[in-house]
């Protein structure tokens, strides 16, 4: 896979995972790692189904309202 593909993919799966978890950002570092922060709230892993289970974890027990305003149970 080349560079550019690469890149695009990995923005591809950016998009995705902003778009499922609202109000975090995501990345990915230089380093490799797959990040997302949200206010004092920091996940980093080199895998990024990793992260989305994590988020998933965090988001189920959160101190932020969701998308919607609502506040997760």
């Amino acid at each position: 896979m080349g560079t550019q593909q690469s890149a695009r993919h990995d923005a591809d799966r950016i998009g995705a995972l902003a778009a499922e978890f609202a109000g975090w950002r995501i990345g990915r570092g230089g380093s490799g790692q797959w990040w997302a922060v949200r206010g004092n709230d920091l996940v980093r892993t080199h895998d990024v189904e990793e992260l989305r289970v994590r988020l998933h974890e965090m988001t189920a027990g959160s101190r932020y309202p969701t998308e919607s305003g609502t506040w997760p149970d």
